[in-house]
């Protein structure tokens, strides 16, 4: 069966096209059509947070789970005050995320599950690749439905590219859209190309780099990948339909 499935970005720091949401440097993004609603990273402000899943139509108490990528303020900032909003969720953290980060969670009455080195399936459909070691260790979310496989990166820090390799590793598959922050910010113009033409190698048909990819990564991106490329911003939505030919 072919999951309806539907990403919005709740957070980023592009410009919306709706003025009532608001813009902030970090990410988030909301999940839907699986077993369980997810809320992938939180941005940085809990207020913008919550501003802009409001004016997008979504009740924080609609939420079952919360991922976050690592422990940047960048991605966790919100999740405070999201989880006074809801703290009838799971919060999967990276296990190497300290202590008091995680007795934190606890205290707010969430459930918490600690993420170590192997994948953890969040749910049917929903995968997570593991904590990965990088600059800052961080984990990925992939997405599987019958015909489509989708890799989401917070910040990308361990690479994207050997994100993108090793979820396709361990579901078996290859891409179909890589989408997320890419942490290019920064890298040459021959770097990023590399790194465009090796996810493409990799199968990656669409991707959707944004937050802290850098201008001139999405630019190059948008080149090599024409109308097979997304820009995101808040109130972005990605379904089905935006990954046809």
């Amino acid at each position: 069966m072919k999951t309806k499935f539907k990403i919005t970005v709740i957070y980023d720091n592009h410009l919306p096209e709706n003025n009532a949401l608001k813009s902030s440097w970090g990410f988030a993004c909301m999940i839907e059509g699986f077993e369980k609603t997810i809320l992938f990273d939180t941005g940085t402000s809990g207020p913008i947070l919550l501003n802009n899943l409001a004016v997008l139509g979504f009740d924080p108490s609609q939420i079952d789970t919360v991922i976050i990528s690592h422990g940047d303020w960048d991605h966790i900032g919100g999740l405070w005050s999201f989880l006074d909003a809801n703290s009838n969720v799971e919060v999967f953290l990276p296990g190497s995320l300290s202590a008091h980060l995680k007795d934190e969670v606890q205290n707010h009455g969430a459930r918490l599950v600690s993420v170590g080195v192997d994948r953890v399936e969040v749910c049917s459909g929903v995968m997570l690749s593991g904590e990965m070691k990088g600059p800052r260790n961080e984990q990925a979310m992939l997405l599987q439905t019958a015909d489509r496989q989708i890799v989401i990166t917070g910040c990308a820090h361990p690479g994207i590219v050997a994100i993108t390799q090793r979820l396709a590793e361990v579901a078996g598959g290859q891409p179909m859209l890589v989408m997320g922050g890419f942490h290019l910010k920064g890298s040459s113009a021959e770097e990023i190309k590399a790194i465009a033409e090796a996810l493409e190698n990799l199968g990656a048909r669409w991707t959707a780099p944004t937050h802290c990819s850098g201008e001139l990564s999405e630019s190059l991106f948008a080149q090599r990948f024409g109308s097979r490329y997304l820009p995101l911003h808040p109130g972005s939505v990605i379904t089905p339909e935006s990954l046809k030919e």
